[in-house]
């Protein structure tokens, strides 16, 4: 992608939106060849909006992987270095020659790793002026601006966890949202339902994954912070599971104002206190079998067969560990299609050839 960005004459974000002038507005045919691929990619063309001073460093693409130097010119031609950095490192060499106020040509050699394989490739260029156009609004680098702040927006409307890297991580491109989107998302998210659901899933998903936990403290709020605020909301909620679950701190207050006729299966499973006084109190005889008619019934038949399962539990005799049966071998993963397969289906998609 860089190749492409450099021989289309494009430049960063940055330089683009602070250039406030006219370009011009080229079409530009291209096309690339490769040290060892055993076709050729067809020429492509398309049309880009350049700066006015063909015989500036701006025709060159600067991100932070990448650097230019040596960038001279001489007569109508110029020529740079680039040395780019990170997770496919190259260096290229390239020149381009204005022909005249309304056309280009070049060419750029690169050479470096991609996917961990030595690529060496060439660029060759040519752009013929089609008018002017607006270089701070039309320029590529503006104009994927201008989509990538509608993605933003489009993903505010329904602000989710998920998606929290795209404002919040290392590498957001949606940075400058970040308040609107923390703002929204904590909103809708730090309850006790959100979290418990979510939990949920988290724990059925492979370890290491982004989860709304991560999310929440990208945004200023880690896991008890949040917890802070959803626990209030179920004490008041009377949500004694999630209480339960994740605010141990609430446990004893909730026994003590937990009702054993509407909260049978939390004062029997959390309030061991409380459940043995309302049993010694509502439910008769040696099962703690409450009569139909009590509004205890509930509380006394749940609690009678917690009893049951604990008896059970401790008079069976431990049994032998069972033999493991040998998993299945897991099937070996499909193999990740490397650049070179992947070039050579878009040079299939462009010509048509299957």
């Amino acid at each position: 992608m860089l190749v492409l960005a450099a021989a289309l004459g494009l430049v960063s974000a940055g330089t683009a939106l602070s250039q406030a002038g006219s370009g011009n507005l080229y079409r530009v045919t291209s096309k690339m060849e490769m040290v060892g691929m055993p076709f050729s990619m067809p020429a492509t063309t398309v049309d880009v909006c350049g700066p006015k001073d063909q015989a500036s460093e701006k025709m060159v693409p600067h991100d932070e992987n990448c650097t230019i130097s040596n960038f001279r010119v001489a007569g109508n031609k110029s020529s740079f270095d680039m040395t780019c950095r990170g997770e496919n490192p190259m260096t290229a060499r390239g020149e381009f020659e204005r022909l005249g106020a309304d056309a280009y040509r070049g060419r750029m050699q690169m050479k470096g790793n991609m996917e961990g394989e030595p690529v060496d490739m060439t660029m060759n260029f040519e752009g013929k002026k089609i008018r002017d156009c607006n270089y701070a609004t039309e320029s590529p680098a503006a104009q994927g601006a201008a989509m990538m702040a509608k993605t933003c927006e489009d993903m505010l409307r329904e602000p989710s966890p998920m998606g929290y890297q795209s404002f919040a991580g290392p590498n957001a491109v949606c940075a400058t949202y970040k308040p609107r989107y923390c703002s929204a998302m904590l909103a809708q998210s730090v309850n006790p339902e959100f979290i418990r659901t979510n939990d949920q899933i988290v724990r059925q998903s492979p370890a290491g994954l982004p989860s709304f936990w991560d999310a929440f403290a990208a945004c200023g709020t880690p896991r008890q912070a949040a917890l802070a605020k959803a626990c209030p909301m179920a004490e008041k909620n009377r949500d004694f599971t999630f209480i339960t679950e994740y605010c141990p701190s609430l446990v004893a207050k909730a026994c003590a104002s937990a009702d054993p006729r509407r909260d049978a299966e939390f004062v029997v499973a959390s309030c061991p206190v409380q459940a043995k006084a309302a049993a010694a109190a509502h439910c008769a005889g040696r099962d703690y079998t409450a009569m139909r008619a009590s509004p205890y019934a509930g509380f006394c038949g749940r609690y009678a067969g917690g009893q049951l399962q604990q008896r059970n539990a401790g008079a069976a005799a431990p049994t032998p560990a069972a033999v493991p049966t040998p998993a299945p071998a897991a099937e070996e993963a499909p193999k990740k299609p490397s650049w070179r397969d992947r070039l050579r289906d878009a040079k299939d998609k462009l010509t048509g050839e299957d």
